[in-house]
């Protein structure tokens, strides 16, 4: 089994960040998948199969200069058929 990290990161305007998160809660509402631009350096994109139950965490550091929060959600993986 192959395993791979992606990490992503980059500067949106208030409305790209809406775009983007209004189409990542279609996708979830949907159920099948979730589609997300690959890391830069990488063309295409990750479709990343649904699982239930969806875990979510939010973490929030508020530093002199700049606010993080960070959103997480992990499933677990539907079970692959192998040939």
């Amino acid at each position: 089994m192959q395993i791979d990290d992606f990490e992503f990161e980059e500067e949106m305007t208030h409305a790209a960040l809406a775009e983007f998160l209004t189409r990542i809660a279609e996708d979830i509402s949907r159920g099948e998948k979730v589609e997300v631009q690959m890391p830069s350096l990488r063309e295409g994109v990750l479709q990343l199969p649904l699982g239930e139950p969806v875990e979510m965490g939010i973490e929030v550091n508020l530093r002199k200069n700049f606010i993080h929060f960070n959103l997480r959600m992990s499933w677990r993986r539907p079970k692959v058929l192998e040939e």
